[in-house]
């Protein structure tokens, strides 16, 4: 496995280090739009002043900084919309798709801090579709030794949010889907 690391500078970012009882969080970004539903989520829930999020994102052979730039933006974008002091960091891990939960749990176990959690976007699959094509939730949730959280983001009729409809959790808009 090969893997790129980029760092995040954004206004009013902390530049000496977390603060005392920052919690490090580990978020896995497939890019799509229920992926991208949760990253707003954890910005909104999860993420406090002083915390570090790293972005995990595997890809299969794409240009790895190109994926890198678009993340960035992404989170640039979620991140002027949220206005949270935090820091933020970029993990490229390259391999084989059917494999992004195995290198999730693996990048787990090998960054320096250990994430307090790790979170991830429900793709919205039946627990026959997930048991047929594979989850990497499933399979993150069987495997890490973190706490792991699956955010399932729906709107304030119970519909899944990222079925064409905005709803009033969804503050930022990502370039992925404009």
């Amino acid at each position: 496995m090969a893997d790129a690391t980029a760092s995040l500078a954004v206004p009013g970012q902390q530049p000496h280090g977390p603060a005392p009882g920052a919690k490090n969080i580990l978020f896995a970004l497939d890019e799509s739009e229920h992926s991208v539903a949760a990253l707003n989520w954890v910005f909104d829930y999860v993420l406090r002043d002083g915390d570090k999020l790293t972005v995990a994102v595997v890809v299969d052979k794409e240009d790895v900084t190109a994926v890198t730039s678009r993340v960035k933006t992404l989170l640039r974008s979620v991140w002027q919309s949220n206005n949270v002091n935090c820091t933020m960091g970029v993990r490229v891990l390259v391999g084989a798709p059917n494999k992004a939960g195995e290198l999730i749990c693996k990048l787990v176990e090998e960054l320096e801090v250990k994430p307090a959690m790790l979170v991830l976007g429900s793709a919205g699959k039946s627990h026959v579709q997930g048991f047929l094509v594979g989850s990497v939730s499933h399979y993150c949730v069987e495997h890490a030794t973190i706490p792991v959280i699956v955010a399932r983001c729906v709107d304030e009729r119970g519909r899944n949010s990222s079925k064409g409809n905005t709803g009033s959790r969804r503050r930022s808009i990502s370039p992925f889907f404009a």
